[in-house]
């Protein structure tokens, strides 16, 4: 029994080693798509205040066109939105610190925030090593999860990227040419992911019907968020995020604007009211197509500028 705890031992302090070895000897990949974060986040500390700040997820990233707010409204503009994988605490918490009074801030959480979890093992180990590990001490436990279950999953494309280097003469995911890819390169000066504009899309609907109930934990953390916002003089307008018609059918309940409503910060706009065709739509609900990108901030510039 001995001999074969000490083997069972060995086995896994090898498993561990080589995944360790294969994170963190080979050189991150510069142009993954969450490495954008640090350009992102860089873009908060750089950008000089009155500004605007779209914080969101993907919804936001591909659906802005940031110069249009910056001409019509005179006021600087962010778009911080990456990827709802990534869930919304990382982010804010990282922002907080970069937010300056006077700021305004429009924050469009995806749907799926209010029912669960939304950090993946698919993308937080991918963004620890794209931040070199930035805020790690101030992981939730779910976000440590994610990153912890991910890591065979990281390795694996660590060791792809390896391979594929005598071919690539490069680790870093090429730049696309002919098609679509998720990438850092992606992104203009502002922060929206501009690249999928040139390409045709491929959005299919899902039959998917939301029906769990919204999470307690989740309004109370961003009540408190919210809340500190507000005190550091920060100006907030909660949006819905941008989505096409069939994928807001099954993925938003009426739930949520009644627990907003309730920790005192209601959507801006009826949720109705951002909806677009699915014709409109990109590869997703969440991700617009030119068109969709141009109705959309039409609609938020319309909704600001009410709003002031």
């Amino acid at each position: 029994m001995k001999r074969f705890l000490c083997r069972l031992s060995f086995l896994l302090l090898l498993f561990v080693g080589v995944h360790l070895l294969l994170v963190l000897a080979i050189p991150a990949d510069r142009n993954q798509y969450l490495n954008a974060f640090n350009r992102k986040l860089q873009l908060l500390a750089d950008t000089p205040s009155p500004r605007i700040v779209f914080i969101g997820g993907s919804n936001t990233a591909f659906g802005i066109d940031s110069r249009m707010v910056e001409d019509s409204l005179g006021l600087h503009v962010v778009n911080y939105g990456l990827h709802g994988g990534i869930g919304l605490h990382f982010p804010l918490t990282e922002a907080l610190p970069c937010l300056r009074a006077g700021d305004i801030v429009v924050l469009q959480a995806e749907y799926a925030n209010f029912f669960e979890e939304t950090c993946n093992a698919e993308t937080m180990p991918k963004l620890m090593v794209a931040t070199r590990w930035r805020g790690a001490t101030r992981l939730t436990a779910a976000e440590w999860k994610a990153v912890i279950t991910g890591m065979p999953m990281l390795a694996l494309s660590h060791l792809k990227r390896l391979l594929l280097y005598p071919f690539r003469k490069s680790l870093d995911t090429p730049v696309p040419k002919d098609h679509f890819d998720y990438t850092a390169c992606g992104f203009n000066a502002y922060g929206d992911e501009v690249s999928h504009l040139r390409f045709p899309g491929s959005y299919a609907p899902s039959s998917y019907k939301e029906t769990r109930p919204v999470r307690e934990e989740f309004i109370g953390w961003l009540r408190s968020v919210l809340h500190d916002m507000e005190q550091r003089g920060i100006k907030l307008v909660m949006l819905p995020p941008a989505c096409v018609d069939s994928y807001f059918k099954g993925h938003y309940r009426n739930a949520i604007a009644h627990a907003l409503q309730a920790i005192g910060y209601p959507y801006a706009a009826p949720p109705q009211s951002m909806t677009l065709p699915d014709s409109l739509a990109f590869d997703s609900g969440y991700h617009l197509n030119s068109q969709g990108v141009e109705k959309n901030t039409k609609k938020m510039i319309e909704i600001l500028t009410s709003d002031w």
